[in-house]
Parts: C-alpha cells; structure tokens; sequence
C-alpha cells in the first residue's frame, strides 16, 4: 500500500492517491475543499491512533445514527498538500506494531486504515453554496498466517491468531453479503469489520486488491486469496452523494468566517468613531462682542456638562461592563444632541446680531468654536479606544463565534487567516500543463473502465444459452456447434470439481488451524483456572472477591469495548466491641 518513494514507479497505492486528490483539488474551479487526514490501526483487536500522542492507547469505537460508527477521540488532521499527506503517512507509518517472521523481516502486525476526508462547497451561477462530503479509506489489511511458515511463536502467535481471526470475520461478513439471504449480518465479529461496515455492502465505491506470491510453495495461499476476493466482488453496494451533511466541518468554518469578517468591520466602525461634527463655518457672523463673550462661556459650560455626563456614563459601562453596540448607540445620541444644541445657539445668536464682525475678528471666534469641540471629539475617541482594549484584555484566548463580543482586531484577523488557510482549492486553475495532465489521465482511467465493461460483458455472453438463439442451415453445423459449446461445459464443470476438491482441502486445512488454535486457548485457559484456585485461597476472607461464584454471576460482557466488566474490589472492614 505505502511502497517505496525511490523510484517513483514503485510507490503504492496511498501516495499515489494523494496526487489523484489533491491534484483534482487544484484545477477545480469556483470550488473550495477541506480535506483532513487520520491514520489508525487495529492490533490485537485494539484501535490505536498512529497521529496521536500515545500511539499505544485503547481508543472505543461508538455508533452514532447519523454519522454511523466512528473512532472515538480518533486525531483528524487537516492537510494542503501532497507533501502533507506523505509526512503524516511517514510518521504512522513508523509508528505501526511489525515484526519479525521467518515470511517476513517487517511483517505488519496490524491492519491499517488511512482515511481521507473531503469536504467540498461548490458555488453556483446565483451565488448559493452546496456541500458535498466523503471518505477514502485506505486499508492495509495483514496477511493471513500459517504457524508452520511463519514460525511465529509466543507474542508473533498471538497475534498471527488476532489477524486471522479478523479476516475470517471479513469472510464471513462477505459471504453472508452475497448470499443475500443471510438475515443476520456478522459485522460486530470484530473491530475490522465493524469499521469497514460502509465499504461492505454500505454507501461506497470498493476496490479490492489482492496481492499473490508466484512462489510455488504458496500455492494454496494463492488459490485461496483468488476465492476471498472473487467472493468479494459479488458484493452489490449502493453509493449516494452526501449532499448537505449536517455535520459538515466546511460549513461551520464558512458560517464563522462570515461571523469574523462582520466583526471585524464592527470593530472598525467603533474604532474609527467619527468626531463630533462641527457646526459649519459661515462666511459673515452677526453678532457683537458681548453676544460672543456669552457664547464662549456657554459653550464652555455646555462642554463641561458634556464631559461629565460622558465621564459617568463611561463609568456606568465599565461597572456594568455592557456590550460595545449600547455604548455606541449612547456616543452617538450624545454627539447628536450636543451637536444640534451648537447648532440652535448658533442659530440663535445669527437671529439676534444686526452687525457684521470683520475677518479677523471671524477668524479668532472660529478658531476658539472649533478648539473646544475638537478636544471634546479626541476625549471621545480615546475613551472608545481604552473601552476596547480593556474589553479585549479581558478575554485572553479568542472564545466561540457566539461570544466573540470582546475581543482584538488582531485576534479576530489572526483567527480569520488561520479559518481561511484550512480551505483549499483553485490554486492551479489556470495551469494549463496540470489541466491537461489531469484530463489525459482522467481520459486514460474512462477508457480503461470501458474496456473493463467490455470484457465483462463478454464473459457473461460466452456463459450464457446464446447457442440455443442460433439458427443453422444444416443438422451438420448445429452438431459441430453445440460439440463445441459440449466441450466448453465439459471444461467448466472439471473446473468446478477441481474447485469443489481445493475447497474441501482448503476447509480441513483451516479446520485444522482452528483445532490448533482451540487446544492452544484451552491449555492457557487450563493454566489460569489452576493459578486461580492456587490464588483463591490467599485471598482475604472480607474482601467481595473471596466468592468467585458471586463475581461471575455480576460480571457482564461490553461488545463495544471487548471486555469484561467486572465488580470493584472491596474490603469490609469489621470493627470489633472494645
């Protein structure tokens, strides 16, 4: 499956894949991607996660009714790039369980899943965005063993045993798939079966590869290699489009771009709050000089009341601590009704000057108008600046979209870019090299799969009545015809005894492996039931565990875990009268 990376002719199939992905994600057009990766394995009927931080814990497999069964606590890591996949690939890679068998130097001793999860938003000619979702299992499953081959002795056993007991689960799985009148499907048999429970006989696409040995010594091994996987093409799967998956991660990330980007143009908004507006400057003023004695005054003491009502109610909002947007519709309330009592005085005292004042004169009274309501509008917009760098201060990590009332521009930006850098897609469009590259070898698999069709569909007229539709000019051609078609049927019945003996051997050779197996688990089973009655009697008298009759019948069996659950251990501590 992984291969080799030098020469790239031999590289398997799962980088291989990379490029297929990411190569098609990047001359799509008008379409955005989210892809992310996980790695895990199955060793000894456990899952193991080979991207996390301990690659030896036990993760649980649920079932959810919509998402189906999932790995619980399974890493997901989202990636950008072929080069990304292969050093995700690399690092589980390295972390899998092999060993040494007398097959093999490096024998896996797990099977494999790496999945590959895309999400994808398309964008149509009225601008509405649609959401597709789906999954690339990639599965590297054990080989199954034989104990006489292998050589495998003690931990190498028991796993040989583990393996092959989860591909003859995956057998049977298969079988009962296409015998179609099997009732009862055996996917809970094993951890493997039940993870690929979609990619058997579910909504999936499935590409069975099975790898032979042209040794002559594993002849048996190929022959039953070639059944299990000609069983397995029979199975009939029924894929859909995930159209609109309601638990789309793409879809959360857009809805919180969206969130982020209007946030930051609020912020800009408040940040920016524009001064109070000056009342507009007149040519000629009509006032005297005790008129404007008398406005100076008043509009400083307009200004003094200003500020103080501001200073308190800024006050007020730092105590209560209210959101930015009241704070905002006060400013501006208050900008507007200081504006327009300036505006009514200077209305005022335009109504009552019957005389002209000269230029210099309407020089020094603008200047002194304007002086004091400038240093009004900078108080203001200090104090909206230190509102929102003490709101911001007060939330150190940035919190959910929903929260996210507080917080830096900085952090919003920082958290917009990181959102933004998950999506992929339309980096190549218009690269016309890698457009063609990807329309030949698109042109290539179409004309293969055609050929494919083909074949088939040749295979099934050969098996068929066709001679019986013929029509013959002489009873000699009709005799030499159906000779002929004789001979074929002569053939492929040898052929089905032939199958019928290799299958009777096959199961007594497994029969026989079985019988091993069983007298193996019987003697450990012998031996742990004589350690224990060995033990029992050392056991204290008032602890729960002294009765092991009682234990056995409060024990109970978790499917999901595999385990056994078993009663705590408790001591009864008995006081005795003094």
């Amino acid at each position: 499956m992984q291969g080799v990376s030098d020469p790239p002719a031999q590289r398997g199939v799962i980088p291989r894949a990379f490029e297929h992905v990411f190569e098609s994600i990047q001359c799509a057009e008008n379409t955005k991607f989210l892809v992310r990766a996980s790695y895990l394995e199955i060793y000894n009927e456990e899952i193991r996660d080979l991207l996390g931080e301990d690659t030896k814990h036990k993760l649980e497999l649920k079932e959810h009714p919509d998402k189906g069964v999932y790995v619980r606590a399974l890493s997901q890591h989202t990636v950008h790039s072929v080069t990304e996949c292969e050093k995700i690939m690399d690092m589980g890679w390295r972390n899998r369980s092999v060993g040494y068998t007398l097959m093999n130097k490096d024998s896996s001793r797990s099977h494999s899943i790496f999945t590959i999860t895309i999400e994808i938003c398309t964008t149509d000619e009225s601008g509405e965005d649609h959401l597709r979702a789906g999954k690339l299992n990639l599965v590297d499953l054990a080989g199954s063993e034989r104990q006489s081959k292998t050589g495998a002795t003690g931990e190498r056993l028991k796993e040989a045993t583990k393996i092959n007991l989860s591909l003859s689960a995956l057998g049977n799985v298969i079988s009962a798939l296409v015998d179609g009148k099997s009732k009862h499907i055996p996917y809970r048999d094993s951890k493997l079966t039940r993870l690929l429970q979609d990619s058997l006989g579910g909504n999936t696409k499935t590409l069975m590869v099975a790898c032979l040995s042209p040794a002559d010594n594993n002849y048996d091994e190929t022959l039953s290699t070639l059944r299990y996987a000609n069983r397995a093409k029979n199975i009939k799967n029924k894929p859909r489009i995930n159209e609109d998956p309601k638990d789309a991660l793409l879809r959360e990330f857009q809805e919180e771009i969206k969130k982020l980007k209007a946030m930051l143009a609020d912020q800009s908004d408040i940040r920016e709050l524009p001064a109070f507006q000056t009342p507009p400057e007149k040519a000629e003023h009509t006032e005297v000089n005790g008129h404007e004695v008398d406005m100076e005054s008043e509009k400083r003491m307009i200004r003094q009341e200003y500020e103080e009502r501001f200073a308190r109610l800024k006050a007020e909002y730092e105590a209560e601590q209210k959101s930015r947007a009241r704070l905002e519709e006060d400013i501006n309330n208050l900008r507007n009704s200081y504006n327009q009592q300036l505006a009514d005085m200077e209305q005022d005292l335009r109504k009552k000057a019957d005389a002209s004042i000269n230029g210099p004169h309407e020089g020094s009274s603008a200047a002194a108008e304007q002086q004091p309501e400038a240093q009004v509008a900078v108080h203001l917009r200090s104090v909206t600046r230190d509102n929102v760098g003490m709101e911001a201060t007060a939330t150190t990590l940035l919190p959910p979209p929903d929260t996210m009332r507080s917080v830096s521009p900085q952090q919003v930006l920082a958290r917009l870019q990181m959102l933004e850098q998950q999506v992929v897609g339309g980096e190549q469009a218009k690269n016309k090299d890698l457009k063609e590259k990807h329309k030949r070898r698109k042109k290539y698999a179409d004309e293969r799969k055609r050929e494919l069709i083909a074949a088939l569909q040749n295979v099934d007229e050969d098996s068929g009545d066709r001679i019986l539709l013929n029509v013959y000019e002489s009873i000699q051609e009709e005799l030499q015809a159906k000779g002929k078609h004789l001979e074929k049927i002569q053939k492929k019945l040898k052929a089905a005894e032939m199958e019928i003996e290799d299958l009777h051997a096959e199961f007594a050779r497994d029969r026989d492996d079985y019988l091993v197996t069983i007298r193996r688990q019987e003697r450990e089973l012998l031996f742990f039931q004589q350690m224990l009655d060995q033990i029992q009697p050392l056991i204290r008298r008032d602890s729960n565990y002294s009765n092991l009759d009682k234990i056995r019948r409060e024990a109970s069996w978790d499917e999901d875990s595999g385990s056994w659950r078993i009663p705590e251990v408790v001591v009864q501590k008995t006081s005795l009268p003094s």
